[in-house]
């Protein structure tokens, strides 16, 4: 892109590209393709791509990733300020037909507000045209009028029920604009809060928007203890930003393609973008040698992504253990 910055580990976005390519004006077999981002890092480059495409209405583009910002919350002094890699998605860019779901990062989890006054995950809808009706209905019902059918009394009920209503609906909007600045932010942590955050806000975008094809960004970073989303200190200290375990890869993946059974026949394509591995617990004996990282749970998490992709609805029998 003219004037963009290089941010990632790569040279060519290739979920991008091909996105680009299967909607492209010289094919006529894909109308609509989504791009479901699943690395623990916000997909900013593949936004930035996607602003740009010359119809915004063929292209959505998901991404859940961890957030913490301390420059932009004000935590910190300007001196220094922490950010989680790159420090973007904080909230959606509905023009473009992107969805960003900040998830709030394990070393937060004190600061979260706690489950009993959290706000719903999804804001009530008071734009609802049959709850107007309904709540006019009422009014007009339980306005003052005489029993011989006094058309006076009758009038002034039904004025004062549209002025309620009128009221009413003008107060919603009021709450409704105040609530849709950001993306709804899920309170809380870890594989539970990434599991509602797929349930809740991928699958229902993925079904409204329809797709004739589905690119997975697959970043396999967000399993537990993965360098790749930890926080680190001086000195070699880590803290735990996530805690994807591999069966959560294998549920998310066949919750994907249950969409995609029902939109496009199963058609979804997976990129391996993301994933590095543990830092090993035990140092090496000696001091010269590199220390490797541990990949047992990196590769058990491509596993089970992998198998779910081949036969997902078979997926809960093959491992009954999985929770």
């Amino acid at each position: 892109l003219s004037g963009g910055e290089s941010c990632g580990f790569c040279i060519f976005n290739n979920i991008a590209a091909g996105a680009l390519h299967a909607i492209s004006d010289e094919r006529d077999l894909c109308k609509r393709c989504a791009i479901v981002d699943l690395d623990v890092h916000h997909g900013n480059g593949t936004e930035e791509i996607v602003k740009k495409c010359h119809d915004p209405a063929k292209l959505l583009f998901f991404s859940i990733h961890l957030y913490d910002n301390d420059k932009k919350r004000n935590r910190q002094s300007p001196a220094y300020a922490y950010k989680f890699y790159p420090g973007t998605g904080e909230q959606d860019e509905i023009p473009y037909n992107i969805i960003n779901v900040p998830i709030t990062p394990l070393w937060r989890e004190q600061s979260v507000v706690p489950k009993e006054s959290s706000p719903p995950l999804v804001q009530k809808n008071t734009h609802n045209t049959r709850q107007k009706v309904k709540q006019k209905v009422a009014s007009a019902t339980n306005s003052p009028r005489s029993i011989g059918g006094d058309e006076g009394n009758s009038a002034e009920g039904a004025k004062a029920s549209d002025t309620d209503s009128e009221s009413a609906s003008r107060s919603s909007k009021k709450s409704t604009a105040s609530t849709a600045a950001s993306s709804p932010r899920y309170v809380a942590t870890g594989r539970h809060a990434y599991r509602r955050a797929v349930q809740d806000r991928l699958l229902p975008a993925l079904r409204a928007f329809n797709p004739d094809l589905i690119l997975l960004s697959l970043g396999l970073d967000a399993a537990k203890g993965d360098v790749g989303n930890a926080r680190h200190y001086v000195g070699g200290k880590e803290a735990m930003g996530l805690d994807l375990e591999p069966q959560d890869y294998a549920w998310a993946t066949r919750k994907i393609l249950e969409i995609a059974d029902i939109c496009c026949h199963g058609r979804v394509v997976s990129v391996l973008e993301g994933g590095y591995g543990r830092t090993p617990e035990t140092p090496p004996e000696d001091p010269e040698e590199p220390q490797l990282l541990d990949k047992t749970v990196f590769s058990e998490c491509a596993l089970r992504h992998v198998q779910a992709m081949v036969d997902p609805y078979d997926a809960e029998q093959r491992f009954p253990a999985d929770t």
